[in-house]
């Protein structure tokens, strides 16, 4: 009798038993295993045991730390950042100068522990962001050292700039301290020297630092544009001392020092915008004698048309989008961005009919005029009333000095009225004696307004010396289109009133700038809005009412690129683009105001794209070049789809973008 089959569950649990090692089986196994290899693997796993032991030992003494001491003293410093901005606000030189001691304490302090980490920063991989660190504790003890010579520089007149101490001079008026200014500015410029070297030596270091090893952000700090800001920021800083130097070492000649200086001054009307700035109104003559500033004469600068009875043929521009204007009169000769050319035009034909001898020429626009009122209170003029900085419902809340200009030089009248844009001689006059009266401590500010007018181009100066015109030019008040490298891009918009009363009071602007990179070449697309939100003015001549705002707004505009960009489009302009090379630059032309106009209470458009002759790099910088005259423009940049920080388009701005 056959035995039963076994179940096959049976079988599968009997093989399986077989499979697994019992306990003494392993132990079998493990008695067995070659005595030196097993000396070798226990010595091994002690080895790396130790050598992790080691390594995480060395870190903790050598990285972890002085690391954490490094970072706890930046925390520190940075919690007395506020307490460093009140000193510095508070323009007190001794204070500013104790802070400045207890930051260098603050450095040394980081410096000794930060070189603790020299070991750990020899490592290949860390050696460069070691570098980066060293570098920047460098520049704060060099910033530091360049805050004391400056310091030192302007202690003798400290009271004259308005900081805080005891008096530095006998001068009892502004007219007087100018004068001891004068007298002593050369003890000034001996310090120039040393400051432009201290600088330069912190470009040097911070130019040292590759933004590129570093993250674009990291957790909510803009880490690699903070680098980029920085590196601009002091490359700006150095241009100023370097290339303001030669201009300042001319102040005691500017300010007659040895002999009287005559100035041309032309008024530019920044309301009826300008290819430089504004119409030119009107214009007078200031004497400068050892630091007094003495208005001589002003008049209408039509009074000097009705001299100069032009028969030169209109040029171009003003043949195409001017209104009924056949020949070519000086207050319409600065159709040029660049001042200098202007200016150039302008004297060779006032020099036909006037043997008046002057120095330069400074054109100022009307915000100079709201800035000193600002800080002078309301002024009053003799035969004129009184100006103040106050808002004006009259023209939609523009300061009231605007307001009361226009409405003296373009009120339409029902009697003649001879000189009636005469103003700038007792206005000026007024202004100056209120500013020379003024205690000291509008001194600073006054300064500082000035400073500021002429970065932004509402001041601008021609000088008929060759050799200070060059000097001017380095200092950036000149107004004149400046030439670039092969790495700097350039870009500058430049619009034009053609007889739309003074509708730049109210016209808004804002800017979009996408720049994209494909194979080295680079693209730009920039589109302008222009916004006129105000209701237009009653522009009828017989009902004799202010016209300011005109129904109609008609605008020549340019867009100055890099010479051989190549245009691809341009929108918003009711004539065909014209194309040509001027100034040395690539120009690009349009025109808006028959057809399609600026309306108010609405808005237009217009957009370009061009290919820049510029190609990408990682030194790739743009300058982007400012109009005189004009506002402050909301500028918004994009680079290859990355949006950078917002910005006001107040003055000349290099950005550093690597591409």
């Amino acid at each position: 009798m056959n035995p039963s089959p076994q179940n096959s569950s049976d079988v599968f649990d009997k093989n399986l038993d077989k499979q697994k090692p019992s306990l003494k089986n392993l132990k079998k196994i493990h008695l067995n295993i070659n005595p030196k290899l097993k000396k070798i693997l226990i010595t091994s796993a002690i080895s790396i045991f130790s050598g992790l032991t080691f390594i995480l030992l060395f870190l903790f003494i050598f990285a972890y730390l002085p690391g954490k001491k490094v970072y706890n003293q930046i925390i520190s410093i940075k919690d007395k950042r506020s307490s460093m901005q009140n000193t510095l606000k508070s323009k007190n030189l001794v204070s500013i100068e104790t802070e400045l001691d207890n930051l260098n304490l603050d450095l040394d302090a980081i410096n000794h522990n930060y070189q603790k980490l020299k070991l750990i920063g020899s490592f290949p991989f860390i050696k460069s962001y070691f570098q980066d660190g060293q570098n920047l504790i460098t520049i704060g003890k060099q910033s530091i050292d360049t805050g004391k010579i400056v310091i030192e520089a302007i202690k003798p007149y400290q009271d004259f700039l308005g900081f805080q101490g005891s008096a530095t001079s006998s001068a009892d008026t502004a007219e007087d301290r100018i004068a001891f200014l004068t007298d002593s500015v050369e003890s000034i410029l001996l310090q120039l020297d040393l400051i432009e070297q201290k600088v330069a030596d912190i470009q040097q270091s911070l130019n040292n630092i590759d933004s590129k090893r570093y993250p674009e952000q990291f957790k909510d700090y803009q880490v690699r544009q903070t680098i980029i800001t920085a590196q601009t920021t002091v490359d700006k800083i150095h241009k100023l001392v370097k290339d303001g130097k030669p201009i300042l070492e001319n102040t005691p000649w500017l300010l007659g020092k040895d002999s009287p200086r005559k100035y041309f001054l032309l008024f530019q009307n920044d309301a009826e915008l300008r290819p430089s700035g504004g119409f030119w109104t009107a214009y007078g003559i200031l004497e400068v004698n050892n630091g007094k500033v003495t208005p001589l004469v002003s008049s209408d600068i039509y009074s000097l048309d009705d001299l100069f009875k032009s028969t030169i043929p209109a040029p171009r521009p003003i043949k195409d989008y001017h209104i009924n204007i056949p020949y070519w009169y000086l207050r319409d000769m600065n159709i040029s961005p660049d001042f200098p050319t202007n200016a150039q035009m302008f004297i060779e034909n006032y020099q036909k009919i006037s043997k008046q001898e002057f120095d330069a020429i400074i054109a100022l626009d009307t915000q100079v005029m709201v800035d000193l009122v600002e800080i002078l209170g309301r002024v009053g003029v003799p035969g004129y009333g009184n100006f103040s900085a106050d808002p004006d419902k009259r023209c939609n809340g523009c300061p009231n000095i605007i307001y009361e200009l226009e409405n003296i030089a373009g009120r339409p009248r029902n009697y003649i009225e001879d000189n009636r844009k005469g103003f700038l001689a007792p206005l000026l006059h007024s202004l100056l004696t209120n500013a020379m009266g003024s205690p000291k401590e509008k001194m600073g500010p006054l300064a500082q307004v000035f400073l500021k007018n002429l970065e932004q181009k509402h001041i601008l100066f021609y000088f008929l010396d060759e050799d200070l015109q060059q000097a001017g030019e380095l200092a950036n008040i000149t107004g004149n289109i400046q030439t670039t490298d092969q790495n700097t891009d350039y870009f500058h918009l430049n619009d034009s009133n053609m007889a739309s009363a003074k509708t730049n009071l109210f016209i808004q602007q804002k800017i979009k700038h996408q720049i994209i990179t494909k194979d080295g070449q680079v693209e730009h697309q920039i589109t302008i809005s222009y916004n006129n939100p105000f209701k237009a003015s009653n522009c009828n001549l017989e009902k004799g009412d202010l016209c300011l705002n005109a129904p109609k707004y008609r605008d020549w505009f340019r867009f100055y690129t890099p010479l051989g960009s190549q245009l691809v489009k341009m929108t918003g302009s009711e004539v065909q683009p014209l194309e040509y090379e001027e100034l040395g630059k690539q120009v690009f032309e349009g025109f808006y105001g028959d057809k399609y106009p600026l309306y108010a209470e609405s808005s237009n458009m217009v957009s370009i794209q061009y290919t820049s002759s510029v190609k990408a790099s990682k030194n790739y910088q743009l300058l982007l070049q400012k109009q005189a005259g004009t506002k402050a423009i909301p500028y918004l940049l994009i680079v290859n789809g990355k949006q950078m920080e917002p910005f006001d388009w107040i003055a000349d701005k290099t950005i550093k973008i690597p591409l």
